[in-house]
């Protein structure tokens, strides 16, 4: 457990050197500030959103308004046992305000046991995360915190905060309008990986040029891409892909695709999703969906990458481009639902049941039934529900005018003389 600051004879980081102290230095995230500025009192707060958009800083800055002794948790490194030494040291001193970086890392049982002391004043806990609280943070923790979600700088943001530390931390030095660029489109709206880069690029050997583009290249090598497959931003670019791909957009969801190869997503992670696209979102308006993607599932499986990409492409770009109709999706669904929550008792039919034995036979199962291959057209208008569903038989599929489905719904038609479908 320290400080929220620093110690005087550390090597201090660039970034931490340049963090603001007051409201003043503060850069962005206007809405949030005017909301912190307006709190009456001390109150427990979750700041959530991507990594450097400056929730620990406006912790600090809060904090420090509200003159509470502060100490700082990181819920990587510590525990239950940690927080009962705040809680026991806000015993002796009064309400400490705490903060925890990263709380979504604490377990269900770590965040209770910071609960009672919430409760009862003897902690204001001011908490930050990268992870969605509605999954990540207990609800009676939510419930007893205010919950403020930060976004992303944008790059005129960006812009001047690095202007500000060029100014500030540059000694003079002078940076090209393309290095520039290069050092904002590699941060991706981080300001502490920003700061990070210029900080790297200032330990560079003093020359009397001017710091180029290529500077910068040389230095930063390939771009990690802003990806991170195990946090919130791993579903939201699947979603994308998803929703790409329903909106019949191939460009779009290769884009996607892209991203997530490109970011290290395990690609059968993609092809499991594809399968279930294929069923859910394409369905019956082209049965070469779910073939399509089962292959693709299993090509993904064997050769792995680079090469699965190939297969996943061309999966991503047919299922984009086909007709799409979710009607079987919807007709299971409501299946269900009609048997969860419809109170009825039913009987099979005896001509519906399996007649394995002479017993069976003698009960009557089986007897009357009519093998629809012996008719005309393969088909008999037989009642195939229970007897107690016979008046008013529920409907669930609804077969579209999309694609093949539209010649099943012709099909049907014909065969149930327009009386359903």
């Amino acid at each position: 457990m320290t400080s929220l600051f620093g110690e005087p004879d550390k090597q201090i980081p660039l970034a931490h050197k340049l963090r603001p102290q007051d409201w003043e230095g503060f850069f962005g995230q206007e809405k949030v500030v005017k909301q912190l500025k307006n709190l009456k009192k001390p109150t427990s707060l979750i700041f959530y959103g991507p990594p450097g958009t400056g929730k620990t800083t406006l912790a600090h800055i809060i904090v420090d308004k509200w003159s509470l002794p502060k100490r700082f948790l990181s819920a990587v490194t510590s525990g239950v046992k940690d927080i009962r030494e705040v809680i026991e040291e806000s015993k002796r001193i009064g309400t400490i305000a705490l903060f925890i970086d990263e709380i979504h890392r604490f377990s269900s049982a770590q965040q209770d046991a910071l609960l009672p002391a919430v409760e009862e004043g003897d902690l204001v806990l001011v908490a930050a995360t990268t992870e969605n609280p509605s999954f990540r943070i207990n609800r009676a923790l939510l419930s007893r915190s205010q919950v403020f979600q930060l976004q992303a700088l944008g790059l005129e943001e960006n812009h001047e905060i690095l202007n500000r530390a060029i100014t500030s931390q540059g000694n003079g030095r002078e940076f090209s309008k393309e290095a520039v660029d290069s050092i904002l489109f590699a941060a991706s709206g981080d300001a502490r990986k920003l700061i990070g880069i210029l900080e790297s690029i200032l330990n560079l050997p003093e020359s009397n040029s001017m710091i180029q583009a290529g500077d910068v290249e040389d230095l930063l090598g390939a771009r990690m891409l802003n990806y991170d497959k195990n946090k919130e931003q791993h579903y939201d670019v699947i979603s994308a892909f998803i929703k790409s791909l329903r909106g019949s957009d191939p460009d779009a969801a290769l884009f996607y695709l892209a991203i997530m190869i490109e970011g290290g997503e395990d690609p059968l992670f993609i092809a499991r999703r594809l399968v279930v696209f294929a069923s859910e979102d394409v369905g019956n308006a082209s049965v070469h969906a779910l073939p399509l993607a089962i292959a693709t599932w299993q090509a993904v499986e064997r050769i792995g990458m680079p090469e699965a990409r190939i297969p996943l492409g061309e999966c991503t770009t047919f299922l984009a481009s086909a007709p799409k109709s979710n009607a079987s999706y919807l007709a299971i669904d409501k299946a269900l639902a009609y048997v969860r929550n419809a109170r009825f008792t039913y009987t099979i039919p005896n001509h519906l049941r399996n007649a394995p034995t002479a017993t069976h036979k003698a009960e009557g199962a089986g007897k009357g039934y009519k093998y629809p291959h012996d008719y005309p057209n393969h088909f008999l208008p037989e009642s195939y529900f229970p007897e107690e569903l016979k008046a008013e038989p529920p409907v669930f599929y609804e077969p579209t005018e999309q694609g093949m489905e539209k010649h099943l719904r012709e099909n049907l038609r014909k065969l149930w003389s327009g009386k359903r479908f």
